[in-house]
């Protein structure tokens, strides 16, 4: 008997649904419902009346389920206490430093220690905020900071650092005048250009606006850099865009998304050689954020 199987049978019952089960956890419905067969199975009684519509707990899962809940209680407990054990009888044996040049950036790290401790525990990563861009590669550089989570643009190469990337995420367009006729949630390149871009910073700072503006001139768009647009001119439709991870979960009532190529990639950034420590933690926070990039976002690829 597995926590993973308990923690599925408690969502189960919460959310009276195999989907929203399985969807919270962020695994399929096929795989919560092996682990739930799995439980059954070791338990050598059963939990639900299966081949109903609905989720319905037979008179033993009845039973089961606030146990279920005080054992994971239990185990929940135990494992905090014997990591803080563990981290006072052997500590990190040095942080982690997580460059940011900006809010937008400093906040993702945040909520990403919030979902992982257990990473917490054994990297310590902290924060080392930087003025600029500039002083983010300065401090790859030097080694004064481990790694920093950017969206890919071309000072990376230029500075002679590496790039990981981890996953690639649509434009985001905020409309302003735009006519009603313009799609309310995925825009086409094509579609976009039905309105003039302003972008919300130089699009020099990633790949992907670069080249997305390229395109945009190629067709006859009218794209616009940030600070070279007189206010008299915004009674225009015009779509301002922007890199999702400035506008994590936007409501899409309102803004739009510009669906054109893979996407801006978004990883990690480090110097030339990273140590193992940093390839390893590396390596496990790209599955967290791969595995919970609707929360992380708002949206999925």
């Amino acid at each position: 008997m597995t926590e993973r199987a308990l923690t599925g049978f408690v969502k189960v019952v919460e959310l009276g649904s195999f989907t929203a089960a399985a969807d919270a956890l962020f695994i399929s419905q096929s795989a919560l419902s092996q682990q739930i067969r799995t439980l059954e199975n070791q338990l050598r009684f059963t939990l639900f009346q299966h081949g109903s519509r609905q989720v319905t707990l037979t008179a033993a899962g009845r039973s089961f389920y606030p146990k279920a809940k005080q054992i994971l209680r239990l185990y929940e407990s135990a494992v905090k206490e014997g990591i803080a054990i563990e981290q006072n009888t052997r500590p990190p044996h040095r942080h982690l430093f997580l460059a940011c040049q900006d809010t937008a950036l400093s906040t993702f790290c945040y909520e990403l220690f919030a979902m992982t401790p257990g990473l917490c525990v054994e990297f310590s990563p902290l924060v080392q905020y930087c003025a600029n861009r500039a002083d983010v590669w300065r401090a790859l550089d030097s080694g004064e900071a481990d790694l920093s989570f950017q969206m890919e643009c071309a000072g990376i190469a230029a500075r002679g650092l590496q790039f990981t990337p981890i996953l690639s995420l649509p434009e985001l367009c905020f409309p302003f005048n735009v006519p009603d006729s313009l799609p309310q949630r995925i825009l086409s390149l094509d579609e976009a250009l039905a309105c003039r871009w302003i972008f919300a910073f130089p699009s020099s700072e990633t790949l992907y606006e670069t080249e997305i503006a390229h395109q945009a001139r190629k067709k006859g768009g009218f794209v616009i850099q940030p600070g070279t647009v007189e206010s008299a001119a915004y009674g225009l439709p015009t779509l301002m865009l922007t890199p999702c991870i400035y506008h994590r979960r936007p409501s899409f009532d309102w803004v739009r998304m510009l669906r054109w190529g893979e996407g801006s990639r978004f990883g990690v950034v480090t110097s030339a050689a990273p140590d193992e420590t940093v390839l390893r933690y590396i390596e496990e926070i790209r599955t967290v954020i791969r595995a919970r990039q609707h929360q992380l976002f708002g949206i999925l690829n």
